[in-house]
């Protein structure tokens, strides 16, 4: 059994590849177009026959035509394996046998292109063609291994190929496993060997034929630790047969470059049945007790992703793993309050800067975090660091990425009765100058639409529903003044009317440029605009339920519900033109929670939605 495994190809085997795809021939080596187009083509007698037309015509060995190359340094078995043409190519590596680990521009043999189109044929000829010393045929057994240890310029080996590929024939990468077991632990450029992609992919056959295979022990391979080890594919391919197969191979090397043990990697990507099998397993690798290169634990990687699974999983093998800290002394709350996640808990616990987990996820602008610790009663929120702030304090002396997240974070704290120390040993931040510029610009725009909606307003009080009486005694008068959607329609209308114009001069007065002045005609224009544009809809909703109800009752009904549904959803933008406030006072808490969170979600980036 395989007790070590191979980081990297050995740099010296195959033929370098040209530095860059597009670099140009030299004319010499510039295969001929006649030769190109039959080689395209596939038929052997018309080949032979160009062949030999160009070695007369130029006076050239036909070995020597056979070894000139395309624009991108195709030769031209490289063509006829491209095109599937299996007896031209055979033909043509039976006259030139050098030509099977020649490459192109991108670093590929033709055993490349046939593995890469899962060509079984050419690579069994390929594998029992291979040039020893002698230039006698050999069988698989005894194949060149250079040919098998040949990257092109993505790092892969042919056995990558075959398995990027997808390729069904299981015969294919038997044949070259086979050949050169060692190959199968090579990384690519990515860090990812053959035994890596099918593991990832769970080609059973091919894990089965790698640990059949037997790699000297005294080859001395060194491990690299840029490869990604197997382990970690199965992980990623979340099968748990998988991940037993590869577990029962014993590969020492299971740390991949950041330090990670699988059981770090599955707790990443939140895999629980791959933690409890890793955990069933006693392998000192998957101790749980490892840190990453970052200091991290594997249940600290749980709680920066939120696995609140995992966690209690890693807590009932290792109850002490919750005061577990990481390098920095953070415990998994810290962790989980750092990364934006508010589903793992350890309360009022600090690091060894005297952070808290309040503290940290102010820090780190997290205002859905901040406001499930200021909801749970047991958090201190006065509680202050090493540097004497409160996490009040850090919200007023922090920059941000988004003033927004900065002042959800503000409200949240003073709102569940936050203060600043007085005695922080970080002197605040200088306030910045406001912008008047900005503030007229949001002046004006707020300005043209409460005067649009005092418009609109006005006109629809004077195009009564329905119309008006034309004949006596009661002409001029309103068809349906004596119905109550007709006064629900009035009251609507008239709100709407006086509090959009309020706004309006409220806003008229905030051009005259004090800056103290702008700011409270935005708190009381901005919920009477709000106001403004409730009361419209409502009237709007009385107003066409009320002419179409005569004659479609079922018509006035939907157009009721339609509104009361529209209504109920215009509600909330309209009461996060109050709330959430910073008032302490409990019940306005209440109120304010669920708005709270809609504009939570609706200021986080779509990743962070996406991951919760």
């Amino acid at each position: 059994m395989l007790h070590q495994v191979s980081g990297s190809a050995p740099s010296t085997q195959g033929v370098d590849a040209p530095a860059d795809e597009d670099e140009g021939v030299d004319q010499e080596r510039l295969m001929d177009s006649r030769i190109y187009m039959q080689a395209t083509q596939g038929h052997v007698g018309d080949f032979i026959r160009i062949l030999h037309s160009i070695s007369s015509e130029k006076e050239l060995r036909q070995s020597i035509i056979l070894c000139q190359v395309s624009h991108r340094n195709n030769t031209c078995l490289h063509i006829a394996v491209s095109f599937g043409h299996h007896e031209l190519a055979k033909y043509i590596v039976g006259l030139c046998p050098d030509l099977i680990d020649k490459t192109n521009s991108k670093g590929d043999t033709a055993l490349h292109i046939a593995a890469r189109k899962k060509d079984l044929f050419f690579v069994k000829f390929a594998m029992d063609s291979c040039p020893s010393g002698s230039g006698a045929s050999r069988d698989v057994e005894q194949a060149e291994q250079s040919l098998l240890r040949i990257v092109n310029k993505e790092g892969n080996t042919v056995l990558h190929e075959a398995l990027i590929n997808r390729c069904k024939q299981e015969e294919v990468v038997e044949i070259l496993i086979k050949a050169d077991p060692q190959v199968a632990y090579y990384p690519n450029k990515e860090g990812k060997s053959p035994l890596y992609l099918a593991a990832e992919a769970h080609h059973f056959h091919v894990v089965e034929a790698i640990g059949k295979s037997e790699v000297k022990d005294h080859m001395n391979i060194n491990i690299d630790r840029e490869a990604k080890p197997a382990v970690h594919g199965a992980i990623l391919g979340k099968n748990k047969e998988m991940l037993e197969k590869i577990l029962a191979l014993k590969i020492v090397h299971q740390r991949d470059e950041h330090g990670r043990t699988p059981l770090h990697y599955a707790a990443s990507i939140g895999y629980l049945e791959g933690v409890q099998t890793l955990l069933a397993r006693d392998q000192s690798n998957f101790d749980r007790y490892h840190r990453d290169d970052e200091g991290f634990l594997p249940i600290h990687v749980a709680s920066m992703g939120g696995y609140v699974d995992i966690v209690k999983e890693l807590l009932q093998v290792s109850s002490d793993s919750i005061e577990l800290l990481s390098k920095h002394g953070e415990n998994i709350l810290h962790v989980a309050a750092e990364y934006g996640k508010d589903n793992v808990n350890l309360i009022n616990e600090k690091d060894k800067g005297g952070n808290t987990p309040l503290h940290l996820a102010t820090m780190h602008a997290h205002p859905k975090v901040v406001n499930y610790l200021t909801w749970d009663k047991r958090v201190d929120v006065n509680l202050v660091n090493n540097e004497g702030q409160t996490a009040f304090d850090i919200a007023v002396s922090v920059e941000h990425p988004t003033s927004f997240h900065q002042r959800l974070i503000w409200t949240a704290l003073k709102s569940t009765g936050a203060r600043p120390a007085g005695n922080s040993k970080v002197p605040p931040k200088p306030p910045k100058s406001p912008n008047t510029e900005q503030y007229k610009d949001r002046v004006n725009t707020l300005l043209l639409v409460s005067t649009l909606v005092a418009t609109v307003i006005f006109a629809a009080g004077f195009t009564m529903p329905g119309g008006y009486n034309s004949s006596d005694p009661s002409a001029g008068m309103a068809i349906f003044l004596m119905r109550n959607m007709f006064h629900m329609f009035v009251i609507c209308n008239t709100i709407a009317m006086y509090t959009s114009i309020l706004a309006a001069i409220i806003f008229i007065w905030a051009q005259l440029g004090d800056l103290n002045l702008m700011d409270t005609a935005f708190r009381f224009a901005l919920p009477l605009l709000g106001l403004s544009l409730y009361a419209m809809s409502l009237g709007f909703m009385a107003g066409v339920s009320l002419v179409v109800s005569n004659l479609q009752y079922w018509l006035a009904i939907v157009v009721f519900i339609i509104g009361i549904i529209c209504l109920f959803s215009l509600s909330v933008p309209f009461l996060l033109l109050f709330l959430p406030s910073k008032s302490t006072n409990r019940i306005l808490r209440y109120i304010s929670y669920y708005p709270f969170l809609i504009l939570v979600w609706a200021s986080e980036s779509p990743q962070i939605k996406q991951e919760d």
